[in-house]
């Protein structure tokens, strides 16, 4: 028996060492009466048997108080745990006062007090803690008799204890069992047997049973109603070779025979026992009796008993010296039936007679695994117990590989107990048991005999003796968790071969190998030849085999060659003359096995297989036969779900992003999401879908589970080498082994690996610690609810858990709950409610569904109540796991607050409230969001599946179910009502919310409810009004939010300057608090919705105030000046004050506010230009104001991105453009004074709408920081009109020479200027990159300008492959842009010719004033200073080139300043491969176009300051 689970008659708890002479004086006296005694021996004192749960196993405790008892709360914990034992389970107790007056420990006063108070001053913060300790000491002390000992009279005190002690436990029942299902039959049995023995005489009865088939627990349940018989009565608990002596001093202790004397041997003191106990009647019992030395006590004759007496035994073994020394009866425990294991079950798995009806499967494999053994029902109901189904799965599936340890523990002892002849047989049988199991007894001998066991029937009797098997009509039987433990310590100990290598001789009989070989194979082919019936050892062979195959151990292909397979079923033809010879050759060595062999027969030729007849090519025959067996073993797909809704879509999802993989890497893929969610029925579906195209493949399920377990990590590694090679040669000694190995081997075959349910990097460490393990091509999925595993293993891809959409979550509620698609019509709403509470999580849809499936209406509103307040505890558990995945212990209280108080809250205000509780919330979060369990959605507010919330919640509930007041948080209004109602509030108490419904009239409660909680740190309230003082609230409060806060609250004391944040939202407050106060640590201060506010509070004591929230206070007429004190302020909201006229001058010297909000603000009609003072600002919303002018001073801000002013609103970048438009209207006059107002700096451009078309070049003129005009318009005739407007003013214009730039605009050098009577000059814009082309095109421009006659303009044309040339007299250009296969537009040069007369100078003036690309065909207008071509980036001029695409209709119009007339216009398209293309400088021509793509970097560099000059 393990000795975690041993009972104990006396327990000694003392404030002596074990060494000092009382107490182990003591432990040796009340062994010395045959007492099962229990003491620490270890020094110093520890809490390990408090730990253990030994001390509710004993029977008596005797507490021995000293003054050192009073030193050490572990003896003030050891007290509190005996005295709780005392109230619940009714254990006795027995004090002992050593050199110690009682008085003292019952009114904690004198010595003993004096040395208690210093002991608790450590704990003074706990007070339940102390009122524990001080009440236990004082029960203990005050129960009599008392036992007062000193160093004097230690011998007599001693004796009275050790009496005291066995006449209680004489006095007392022993525990049986928790649920004592079915002894009541037994002990009927059993008392029967005894009232049919002789009434002068003294039975021995023997209680015989295999090892954990409750024979203790009969003898327990005989002693308890039959003891008040007898005059003595013992019960020897689980004896050992002492148990002759034991049991002497035992009883003559209880015969109190003072002058006894010690004698040291049975035989010395035979002649007292006969004297004392010949005239008594005795009810002895020894129990697991084992060995012939513990049975030698029983041959004394029956004579020394008195008439009338009983003696039983339990054991294993039925031995052959029970009837030697007289044993009336041998009762056999039977197992138990069915209802009996249903019953037994359930009240281990459900706590409650009957069992759960949705889990009616699973029970009967449970008790089918459990083989009516109460012990192992016991033991798999408990580890199943509060599960869910899928866990159930897990459990029982975990218990094939790794049985129960204390279940395994037992059984191994008995299985060890036998001798090593019959420990071997035993094992072969257990490993074969398929094959043996109901075979006769004599054809089992025979076999065995044969195998070289040629003691093999005294074997088999010795393990029937002990309890391994028994027969049933001379039929083997054996217990189903003794054949799993026996064939798992079987191959442990043997080396196993699967297949039949050494070509085994055939012989008469079959060989235990070849036994083996059959059991472990997972595939029998048969080939059936015309003389195959002719053999026995083929047709036993056969039978053998079926047999696997009718146990679905095995599959079976046969092989027909060259017969048909109705001759085998049949037994006809060639095939059965073959039968029938052998029927008559050899009758007498087979008789018996005729029919059994016909049956084989018959069985084998109905299953479809190949025939094989007449075969032009065997090899190709042999060939189809390997695939169709690979196909067999390896192409087994994984159950998914029994209603797997909205797998397929998030599968195809799935499947989509693995499209992506580039053959030459492994893929690893993360399926991320919280628990229950689905990631492991989604992976097994990805896995079904994709396994076929791989050479391995292994799915490793439940990881987080198989880790913790025993050899847990040694199994997953083995079984991945086992899955993928398909092997169990390869073993993996320890882990880094198993790492090395796999590193070494992965790499040899294209593998899908998934690793399910990941919780640890070490697991990804000892599993595919690196993507170099794997072979290119092979894929690996890992299931996980920490995002942050993922990213430290660099996955390639990850996938993010979606919920269901609602007609999913109704369709797999249904399925659950109705076993039909959709809700029936009278649960309609029901069902809603559910789904609605389930919040689409497919775990909780599919528990609570199966819960509810033929439950009555009244049933399904019972359930929603009471999930209402305790979460469904399949789910809770499932959920849980994450929680306590955490490990730091401040993430769980984060998540604790979120789930209380803080869902819907922005995470900034959570993370600042936090952090004021001394957290690192930052850090926090980012845990809680990869582990799943909160969320953060687009606007910043913290989320929290309503499942999580409620699993929080009830982790706090369920810590103190009975005691509200002593958990750290509350929020159930009734519990909070009761608590503060009765002032009941505790320490303990971190944080409270109470919410009450507006219709309700507010709630008063008082102040002083909150004296004690001296921790409270949140605090929440809707609808309530306190009265009283404020003094009594915590110090240590952070977060006050008090919705619907009374005015009167402004009259009390209210001084807590260490909160963090404020929100009195909807208050009735006209003033927060009349005196300024001091609050250095608030950052939040939020009164919206606060009708009667009429102004702020004083803000010059609140340094560090980040928000400040004032929306819709529609009294609130004046902000206090002292707002310029809030020197970290971010956020100023003041939408809605519709009575707030004007803004105090003081808050535009706020240089840190970054977000102000006047929307709603209907009175206030200005902004001043102070506003360029706040230089932090991003965000300024002031629409539905009487605002009407915007600051000038606003476009100086450098800070500013989103503007919501004066109709206009948007990004600054795309406002500012309007609103300087609107500044050029007619109606407003944009004066020099205003433009000089304005640094444009940071502007760029200015997008223009078709309405306001006219007038551009005044645009151009009057903003001088502009560059470019993209006007959008509604036609090509607008377009064109606008420009022609602008292009019929011009005349002549100044020479003018434009300064030099960084930009890819190019020129012919200054040098080259030729002028004449009427000088013709030219001008080149480059647009887009620089390469070679571009280079030769300026020089040929350059040559043919130099070569040219006066007077006239020869350009490049279309000549040079290297480009395509479009050109136009004049001010303009139109053409088509070309499509070239294979190439895009790189850079398009424009060539301007241009006349002036000889009085223009170039240094009176600039060439081009505006230069217009017009793309007709998408109706875009890009218009350009002159002044700025040179200035433009390169990305501007890439925005032009991209703009323009095969197909569209360009336009390009040059306007040119007084006294320059334009002539000629040539464009130069260059085209070159795409971007993604590397080229070299050698280019191949396509037709009339060369793709050229030039010297990138070369280029970039050569970008140095160029002129823009005449040719």
């Amino acid at each position: 028996m393990s000795s975690q689970n041993q009972e104990y008659d006396a327990y000694i708890s003392s404030g002596l060492q074990f060494l000092h002479p009382f107490i182990s004086g003591l432990y040796d006296a009340l062994k010395s009466v045959g007492l099962h005694v229990l003491a620490d021996r270890t020094e110093p004192k520890t809490n390990k048997i408090l730990l253990s749960g030994a001390i509710e196993r004993c029977r008596v405790s005797i507490i021995v108080f000293t003054t050192a008892y009073a030193e050490s709360t572990l003896y003030l914990q050891e007290l509190v745990k005996i005295m709780e034992c005392h109230r619940r389970k009714d254990q006795k107790v027995v004090p002992v006062f050593y050199c110690l007056d009682p008085s003292q420990v019952c009114n904690l006063s004198g010595y003993f007090g004096e040395i208690l108070s210093r002991t608790l001053q450590g704990i003074l913060r706990d007070e339940n803690r102390m009122l524990s300790y001080e009440t236990a000491l004082r029960q203990a002390a005050s129960i009599l008799p008392r036992f007062l000992s000193d160093i004097w009279k230690n011998r007599n005190v001693e004796s009275h204890i050790v009496g005291r002690v066995t006449s209680l436990i004489d006095s007392t029942k022993l525990f049986i069992a928790k649920h004592p299902v079915g002894v009541d039959s037994r002990v009927k049995d059993l008392i029967q047997l005894l009232n049919n023995q002789k009434a002068d005489g003294v039975p021995i009865i023997a209680i015989w049973g295999m090892a954990g088939i409750g024979k203790t627990t009969i003898a327990k349940a005989l002693y308890n109603q039959i003891s008040h018989n007898f005059e003595v009565r013992t019960f020897v608990p689980d004896i050992q070779d002492s148990v002759a002596d034991y049991t002497r001093r035992r009883l003559h202790f209880i015969l109190r025979d003072p002058d006894e004397t010690q004698a040291h041997n049975f035989d010395s003191t035979r002649k007292l026992w006969w004297e004392g106990l010949r005239c008594i009647k005795v009810l002895l019992i020894l129990d697991n009796v084992r060995s012939d030395l513990e049975l030698g006590f029983l041959a004394v004759t029956r004579e020394i008993f008195g008439p009338g007496s009983i003696i039983i035994i339990t054991t294993r073994t039925k031995h052959d010296r029970l009837h030697e020394i007289g044993v009336n009866h041998i009762y056999r425990v039977k197992e138990m039936d069915y209802n009996e294991c249903v019953e037994l079950f359930s009240w281990s798995a459900f706590n409650k007679a009957t069992p759960e009806r949705s889990f009616s499967s699973l029970i009967n494999y449970a008790i089918e695994y459990s083989d009516g053994l109460p012990l192992a029902l016991v033991a798999v109901g408990s580890a199943v117990s509060e599960k869910s189904i899928e866990e159930w799965e897990n459990v029982l599936d975990s218990f094939k590989r790794f049985p129960f340890q204390d279940v395994w523990q037992v059984l191994k002892e008995n299985i060890d107990s036998v001798g090593s002849e019959e420990k071997k047989i035993f094992l072969e049988l257990a490993y074969l048991s398929h094959l043996f199991i109901g075979v006769d007894r004599n054809d089992i001998c025979q076999i065995l005999q044969g195998a070289g066991h040629h003691d093999a029937s005294r074997a088999i009797k010795g393990i029937e003796e002990h309890s391994l098997v028994w027969f049933d009509k001379d039929k083997l039987c054996m217990n189903r968790l003794l054949q799993d433990i026996g064939r798992e310590m079987y191959m442990k100990e043997s080396s196993i071969e699967p297949q039949d290598e050494n070509r085994l001789a055939r012989g008469e009989n079959l060989s235990i190998s070849l036994l083996k070989a059959i059991g472990e194979s997972k595939t029998s082919i048969i080939i059936l030849s015309p003389n195959y019936a002719f053999s026995r050892w083929c047709l036993q062979e056969l039978e053998d085999i079926m047999i696997c195959c009718r146990n679905k151990t095995q599959k079976v292909l046969p092989v027909f060659y060259h017969i048909d397979p109705s001759e085998v079923r049949n037994q006809t033809g060639k095939f059965g003359q073959a039968f029938d010879n052998l029927m008559k050759r050899y009758p007498d060595k087979i008789k018996g096995k005729e029919q059994s062999w016909r049956k084989a027969l018959r069985e084998v030729g109905c299953i479809a297989g190949f025939v094989i007849r007449k075969s032009r090519n065997e090899s190709e025959d042999i060939k189809n036969i390997v695939e169709h067996i690979t196909h067999m073993l390896d192409m087994k797909e994984l159950f998914v779900a029994n209603h797997p809704v909205g797998v397929e879509s998030r599968v195809e999802e799935v499947i989509e992003l693995l499209k992506d993989q580039q053959q030459e890497n492994p893929l690893l893929l993360g399926i991320w999401g919280m628990g229950g969610s689905g990631k492991t029925t989604i992976s097994k579906a990805i896995y079904n879908k994709l396994f076929r195209e791989f050479e391995g493949r292994c799915f490793l399920l439940n990881i987080r589970e198989v880790w913790d377990q025993d050899n847990g990590i040694l199994y997953l590694q083995q079984q991945l080498l086992s899955s993928i090679f398909k092997t169990t040669k390869i073993k993996v000694e320890n882990i880094e082994s198993g790492k090395s190995i796999l590193e070494k081997r992965l790499g040899q075959k294209k593998i899908l690996l998934v690793l399910d349910d990941v919780d640890k990097l070490e697991q990804l460490n000892s599993l595919a610690a690196s993507r170099k393990w794997f072979c290119p091509g092979s894929i690996i999925i890992i299931t996980t609810r920490d995002e942050h595993l993922l990213r430290c293993l660099r996955i390639d891809k990850l996938y993010s858990m979606k919920e269901l959409n609602d007609k999913e979550s109704i369709e797999l509620f249904s399925w659950h709950a109705f076993k039909e698609p959709y809700p029936k019509e009278e649960f309609d709403s029901l069902a809603n409610e559910v789904i609605s509470y389930c919040e689409r999580l497919p775990l909780a849809l599919e528990v609570i569904g199966s819960h509810l499936f033929n439950r009555e209406v009244y049933e399904w509103r019972s359930v929603l109540n009471k999930l209402k307040t305790i979460p469904n505890n399949d789910v809770q558990k499932k959920l849980k796991i994450s929680f306590d995945g955490l490990s730091d212990d401040r993430d769980r209280e984060i998540f604790l607050d979120v789930a209380f108080f803080f869902i819907g809250m922005d995470k900034n205000d959570v993370i600042d409230i936090l952090n004021g509780c001394g957290h690192s919330a930052e850090i926090g979060m980012n845990v809680l969001m990869e582990r799943c369990l909160i969320t953060v959605d687009t606007k910043g507010k913290l989320g929290m599946h309503g499942l999580l919330r409620d699993m929080g919640r009830e982790i706090i509930r369920e810590s103190l179910p009975m005691k509200p007041e002593e958990r750290s948080r509350l929020w159930n209004p009734d519990e909070v009502l009761n608590v503060l109602s009765k002032d009941m509030g505790t320490k303990g108490i971190e944080g409270l919310a109470l919410n009450l419904p507006k219709s309700l009239n507010p709630t008063q409660l008082k102040t002083e409810a909150f004296k004690e909680m001296k921790r409270l740190r949140l605090l929440q309230f809707a609808n309530v009004q306190l009265v009283g003082d404020f003094k009594y609230l915590s110090t240590d409060l952070r977060w006050l939010c008090w919705h619907e806060c009374p005015p009167e609250y402004t009259t009390a004391n209210f001084y807590q300057g260490n909160l963090v944040a404020i929100d009195f939202k909807y208050s009735k407050l006209d003033l927060v608090w009349k005196k300024g106060q001091m609050m250095k640590n608030l950052k939040i201060l939020n009164l919206s919705h606060s009708q009667h506010l009429t102004q702020t509070p004083d803000f010059s004591n609140m340094p560090n105030l980040e928000k400040l929230i004032l929306k819709y206070c529609l009294k609130l007429t004046s902000v206090s000046h002292t707002i310029e004190h809030l020197k970290q302020v971010l956020l100023i909201n003041l939408k809605g004050c519709s009575g707030l006229r004007v803004l105090p001058r003081s808050i535009y010297k706020l240089k840190s506010l970054k977000t102000l909000i006047l929307s709603g603000c209907s009175s206030i009609d200005k902004l001043e230009e102070d506003i360029e003072q706040m230089e932090s600002l991003t965000t300024l919303m002031a629409d539905k104001t009487a605002i009407t002018q915007v600051p000038h001073a606003l476009l100086r801000l450098k800070s500013i991105v989103y503007i919501s002013l004066c109709d206009f609103e948007g990004l600054s970048r795309n406002v500012f453009p309007s609103i300087i438009w609107s500044w050029t209207c007619p109606t407003n006059n944009f004066s020099r004074q205003v433009q000089t107002l304005l640094d444009l700096s940071n502007l760029v451009s200015l997008i223009v709408p078709n309405r306001n078309s006219q007038g551009l070049s005044s645009i151009i003129r009057e903003l001088p920081q502009v560059q470019n005009v993209r006007m959008e318009c509604g036609s090509q005739l607008q377009i064109t009109g606008d420009v022609a407007s602008d292009t019929c003013n011009v005349t002549n214009c100044d020479e003018m020479i434009v300064s030099s730039c960084a930009s890819s605009l190019g020129c012919c050098s200054e040098g080259d200027v030729t002028e004449s009577e009427n000088s013709l000059n030219s001008i080149l814009i480059q647009m887009g990159m620089n390469c070679s082309v571009t280079k030769v095109l300026r020089e040929n421009i350059l040559q043919k300008f130099n070569a040219r006659v006066p007077g006239e303009c020869l350009l490049p044309g279309n000549n040079n492959p290297d480009w395509l040339t479009f050109s136009g007299k004049g001010s303009f250009v139109n053409f088509d842009v070309p499509h070239v296969n294979g190439c895009k537009l790189k850079t398009m040069m424009l060539c301007v010719s241009y006349s002036s007369s000889p009085s223009i100078k170039a240094s009176e003036g600039h060439i081009i004033k505006n230069l217009f690309i017009i793309n007709l065909t998408k109706t875009t207008h890009y218009l350009y200073d002159g002044d700025t071509l040179a200035s433009l980036r390169e990305e501007e001029w890439h925005k032009v080139i991209s703009n323009l695409e095969a197909g569209d209709k360009v336009q390009i119009v040059v306007v040119a300043r007084l006294g320059i007339i334009v002539k000629k216009i040539v464009v130069y398209l260059i085209y070159g491969e795409p971007i993604d293309i590397v080229c070299g400088d050698d280019m191949v021509a396509d037709g009339n176009v060369t793709v050229h793509g030039g010297d990138e970097k070369k280029n970039l560099k050569s970008l140095g300051k160029r002129k823009l000059q005449r040719v």
